[in-house]
């Protein structure tokens, strides 16, 4: 397989499944053996939004 040639249908090259995987590795989220197997993409959320949910969930009492 050529290595500029997609490896899913999002066109995920293997250098970036490479650097992911040794990413998980290095921060210690992979074992011996583990599979990785699936990478998408994070859906994008607006900036002021989660200030607002943040702000909100700091306020909130939870002593009770």
């Amino acid at each position: 397989m050529a290595l500029n040639k997609p490896v899913t249908s999002l066109g995920v090259r293997p250098q970036v499944v490479a650097a992911i995987t040794a990413a998980l590795a290095a921060a210690g989220y992979l074992n011996a053996g583990s599979q990785i197997t699936s990478i998408r993409p994070v859906k994008r959320t607006n900036a002021w939004k989660m200030a607002g949910l943040r702000e909100l969930m700091l306020g909130r009492d939870l002593s009770s």
